[in-house]
Order: structure tokens, then C-alpha cells, then sequence
């Protein structure tokens, strides 16, 4: 009794010193809480991966092999330690052979798959952010063996400080160490997605390949000038709004932009798209008893992860007669192209264009609003959107100031590009259950 009178005038004697230690004490318990159900939550993703490994290696099943392109220097020097700690056990655990190629410079993995063919891999992981998974993309469409592309499918450990796609394809409401099992589950899982990928064609024959899409105008410039007021902390993000409006207003993009209408009314007209004949490995019999066997462990599922044959329309292209071109000048805030993933109905690209006109108080306003949205979102209800099949445009750049676009979260100069849609262009490893 002595001692809870003595320590009930100690914390009203010290109250300031009391409520300081109280409140490290209860997030140090938070802390550790939080750390001790993801290592329980990274048990049971192991255990799963596990099962998985045992019943390939009980029926002699050949290891898949996965090529792994990890950025070390991802989410400021975290990601190998991110990778290692929850996606690598996973995939080891699973009996997948891993080659984990660490990146030391950009253009590195684009330069690795001019080598890389699809005899050395069943799929490719990309370990890293943003940066890297743009890379990955672009490599792999620029092959000469368009094979590869249809056969081998993508898969992302979220390791970066932003993910854009993998936020999108993985789920936003998860937490991040959720996330990365997630996605390695989903490469030792092997079912797979394909997805419309953006063709953005520039200047001097220069051609990167988008997931989600482009972004260009005020609010991206606002949004990439929030990191230069770090020493604001959380504020700003809301700052760098409230800064942007200062000076010249409105801050309107011009230049020349024209498009194709995405119409009910236009006509498809297929022409065969060109083919890469490779030589194939002979395929390896089994026996009656263990193809039996094997339909009730369901110890096929690699193997059909590995050459299941494409379906017709993947061998060809599509173009459209019948359609209905628009060529008029840019007058806007804002300009963003999509691959439509965030619509139901996908008829192609989706132009977003901003009004020229907004206040100030208009522009603030819906920027931090958008703050809380998530990090993938592109195509915004406060602009016009127009289901398009190709793009052009030609924004005009002043030479004493940098203009840039954002393509998936990265930066890249502006200058004229072509847009065009290629519709299940790449596979994807995915989760069960997508995020909606």
C-alpha cells in the first residue's frame, strides 16, 4: 500500500516527466506488438510456401527457375534487407530456384534482357520500386522474341519507398509487410493475369512502356516539389499545394493534342501480329501411374503454369476503321493517360484533362484531397475523361524551365509522344483475391 501512495505522489509531482514516459512506454508496447504479429504472420505465410515446395519435390518436379532484378539501394538502402526478410524465405521454401540479380546503375535491367531468354526463366520478380519495375517493363516489351513476353510471367515485391502498380495489384488496404507476402505468395502460387500495358513512343525512337499511366501538368509539379520541404514533416505534403499557387495563375499546359475516340461504332480489323519461332525442348513423359497421381495433388499446377498454350487472340493485333480523330490545342492544368485499370469497362486508354480555369482556393483544395487518396489513383472524377485509342501530344516546353512527365511514379523530360494500348500485353503473377 505504501508503495502505490509513494508512486501516486511521484507521478503528481513530476506530472510532465510522467506523461512523456507514459506515452513512450505505450508506443514502445505498440511497437513491439505490431512486430511480433508480422513475424507470426510471416510463420504462417512460410508454413504455406513449405507445403507447397514438399509436394513438388515428393513427385520429382523440376524447380521452377525465377530470376529476381533487386534494387539494394530501394527505400533508402532497405530493400535487400526488405526482399530477404519476407519474399526471399518464401520462395526458397517453395522449392523455386532463385538468381537474384542485384542492380548497381539505371538502364541495367533493360541492358539484361537483351540476354535473357525464355529458356533460363519461368518468371521474373522484380524486387525493387517504381524505377525498377518501369525498367523490367521496358525491357522485356523491346525484345526482338515478343515469345518471351507471352510466356513469362511478372511478378513485384513492393520494396521501394513508393509502389505504385504493386499498391494497386496487391491490395491498398494491407499493410506493407502484408503486401510483400502477398506477392511473393503470389509468385509460389503461379496464377497468373494479363494485363493492358501503355506503349509511350518519344522523340528520336525513345519508347517506355506504362502499367498505370502518364501524368503531367500543376498538380504533379506540386506533388514532386513536396520532398524539397522535408524539414515541414507531414505538413508537407500540404504545403508544397499552398506554395504551388503562389505566382502566375493558372499555371495552364499548351501545345498540341490529338486522339482517337475509343467508340461503340468503330470497327476492329485483325491482321496477324509477328511471331519469333523458337526452338522447343522436348517435353518430358510421365508415366500413367504418376500422371494420376498427379491429378489428385494437383502437383500439375506448375506444369501448366509453364506452357499453357496461348489463346488465339493474343497471335494477333487489332486496328480500327470507322473511328473518329480529334486535333485541337491543350488548354489545361492537368493531362493524364491511362490504361483505364481503375474502370470496369476498359475500351482503351483514358484521357484525363483538368479545366484551364480553377481558383486557387479550387486547386488547394482538391490537392489535399487527393493527399488521402491512394497512391495509384490517375484518372480524377474533377477532370474530363475520354476513352481513347491512340494519343498525341506536343506540349510546349519552355527551355528555362524543366518539364517533366510522371510514368508510373517515375520522371521523365517532356517532349511529343504517341500513345497506344497493347491489351493483354503481359502476365502478371497475382494474388487470389484482388483488391476491388
Amino acid at each position: 500500500m505504501k508503495f502505490i501512495v509513494n508512486f501516486a505522489k511521484t507521478i503528481r509531482n513530476h506530472w510532465k516527466k510522467s506523461i512523456v514516459f507514459t506515452g513512450i512506454g505505450i508506443y514502445g508496447v505498440k511497437y513491439a506488438n505490431e512486430l511480433y504479429e508480422e513475424d507470426l504472420l510471416r510463420r504462417e505465410y512460410c508454413a504455406e510456401a513449405k507445403k507447397f515446395g514438399d509436394q513438388a519435390s515428393s513427385f520429382g518436379e523440376k524447380s521452377r527457375k525465377i530470376t529476381v532484378f533487386l534494387n539494394p539501394a530501394a527505400r533508402g538502402g532497405r530493400g535487400r534487407k526488405l526482399f530477404e526478410k519476407n519474399a526471399a524465405p518464401l520462395l526458397y521454401l517453395a522449392g523455386i530456384e532463385v538468381n537474384v540479380v542485384k542492380t548497381e546503375y539505371e538502364g541495367q535491367v533493360k541492358e539484361f534482357f537483351k540476354y535473357l531468354e525464355t529458356q533460363h526463366v519461368d518468371g521474373i520478380v522484380v524486387a525493387g520500386g517504381n524505377g525498377t519495375l518501369v525498367e523490367t517493363v521496358t525491357g522485356i516489351l523491346r525484345k526482338e522474341n515478343t515469345t518471351f513476353s507471352r510466356k513469362v510471367p511478372v511478378g513485384v515485391i513492393p520494396v521501394g519507398e513508393t509502389n505504385m502498380f504493386a499498391t494497386y495489384f496487391y491490395g491498398a488496404d494491407k499493410t506493407e509487410v502484408r503486401r510483400m507476402l502477398d506477392a511473393a505468395m503470389a509468385v509460389v502460387k503461379g496464377s497468373t493475369e494479363k494485363l493492358d500495358v501503355l506503349k509511350i513512343e518519344g522523340d528520336g525512337g525513345k519508347t517506355t512502356y506504362a502499367l498505370c499511366g502518364l501524368q503531367a501538368g500543376v498538380y504533379r509539379d506540386a506533388r514532386g516539389r513536396a520532398s524539397k520541404y522535408w524539414y515541414l514533416g507531414p505538413l508537407k505534403h500540404r504545403f508544397t499545394y499552398l506554395r504551388s499557387s503562389f505566382g502566375l495563375w493558372p499555371p495552364v499546359m499548351h501545345g498540341k493534342l490529338e486522339y482517337t475516340e475509343a467508340r461503340d461504332t468503330d470497327i476492329p480489323v485483325k491482321k496477324a501480329a509477328e511471331k519469333f519461332i523458337e526452338e522447343k525442348p522436348a517435353q518430358q513423359s510421365r508415366s500413367f501411374v504418376m500422371s494420376i497421381l498427379g491429378i489428385f495433388s494437383g502437383h500439375f499446377r506448375s506444369k501448366m503454369q509453364k506452357a499453357a498454350p496461348e489463346a488465339e487472340e493474343d497471335e494477333v493485333e487489332v486496328e480500327y476503321t470507322n473511328t473518329h480523330t480529334v486535333d485541337t490545342n491543350l488548354e489545361s492544368l492537368e493531362i493524364t493517360i491511362s490504361t483505364g485499370y481503375q474502370t470496369q469497362e476498359r475500351k482503351g486508354i483514358s484521357l484525363g484533362l483538368a479545366p484551364a480555369n480553377i481558383s486557387k482556393t479550387h486547386f488547394i483544395s482538391e490537392g489535399w484531397r487527393r493527399i488521402s487518396e491512394p497512391i495509384w489513383k490517375m484518372d480524377w472524377d474533377t477532370n474530363s475523361q475520354v476513352p481513347c485509342r491512340r494519343v498525341k501530344l506536343e506540349p510546349e516546353v519552355n527551355p528555362e524551365k524543366e518539364s517533366w512527365y510522371n510514368i508510373d511514379g517515375e520522371q521523365f523530360e517532356a517532349m511529343p509522344i504517341e500513345v497506344t494500348l497493347l491489351k493483354n500485353k503481359l502476365k502478371f503473377f497475382k494474388c487470389q483475391t484482388q483488391p476491388s
